[in-house]
């Protein structure tokens, strides 16, 4: 995806932005007048450091070829800094995913990009992909609200779940019908991590982002480096515990 790669846009939130949706960041939709032009954004007003990590998240994800939103640092009249996103309702009209919608469930579980995203939540240590940051227009998905990833506290080599949970990974392994399945998914996130995991943040490295902390961005940067340095096993032994690897597939 080119667009994963561009570089960060910065503008100005113009005056009229509406409340929009629910939680405790009160996100709006409005105009941004930005150097591409006025785009029409989801804003929110949230603190430095999540809005760093929803940065970097963005362009990590965005480069790996995952569909999110693309990020836009905004400064509103105040030059206060709201991390923003274009809004994918323009063109189309997307919604929250509800787990309680069976025919919706049904096509995540048949998404062709859930494996590469359960990859990238475990990447990123998210914390929890629940209802309210999944979007779902009708034809693919939208992965979207990761200020809470990279928990401050936690290690990068940290394989608990003291601090994340994986649900799209829990999807995919539900899903896998049996042990050559299993061994798939196992070998195809290797790849995922081989192929794009590790250009992703070495990206994210490069293109450090103006409004933003460059300590946070270190710090955030240091922590993907040391994740995606185990992120192969990592994802292995929890698609495949080493309990279960009676067989030696290869596909």
């Amino acid at each position: 995806m080119s667009s994963g790669v561009a570089k960060i846009l910065v503008g100005r939130l113009l005056p009229g932005a509406q409340e929009v949706g629910e939680g405790a960041n009160r996100p709006v939709r409005g105009i941004a007048a930005t150097s591409s032009g006025e785009i029409a954004v989801i804003a929110k007003r949230i603190k430095d450091r999540e809005i760093a990590v929803e940065v970097i998240c963005a362009v990590v994800g965005r480069a790996a070829g995952l569909p999110i939103p693309e990020p836009v640092l905004l400064l509103d009249n105040t030059n206060v800094w709201y991390y923003g996103s274009v809004d994918v309702r323009h063109p189309n009209l997307s919604h929250y995913v509800s787990s309680n919608d069976s025919s919706i469930m049904d096509e995540l579980e048949r998404w062709p990009a859930l494996l590469p995203a359960a990859c990238f939540d475990e990447l990123i240590a998210n914390p929890d992909r629940h209802d309210g940051n999944l979007l779902y227009d009708g034809q693919g998905f939208f992965l979207i609200d990761h200020g809470m990833c990279i928990p401050l506290g936690m290690s990068a080599n940290d394989k608990s779940e003291d601090y994340h949970l994986n649900r799209l990974l829990d999807l995919q392994i539900g899903i896998c019908r049996n042990e050559l399945s299993i061994q798939r998914a196992a070998n195809h996130s290797r790849e995922w991590v081989e192929l794009s995991a590790k250009t992703s943040v070495t990206h994210a490295e490069e293109h450090a982002s103006e409004g933003l902390s460059l300590e946070i961005q270190q710090q955030l940067v240091s922590f993907l480096k040391g994740r995606v340095a185990m992120l192969g096993d990592l994802l292995h032994e929890r698609i495949k515990p080493e309990k279960q690897r009676s067989l030696g597939f290869n596909d």
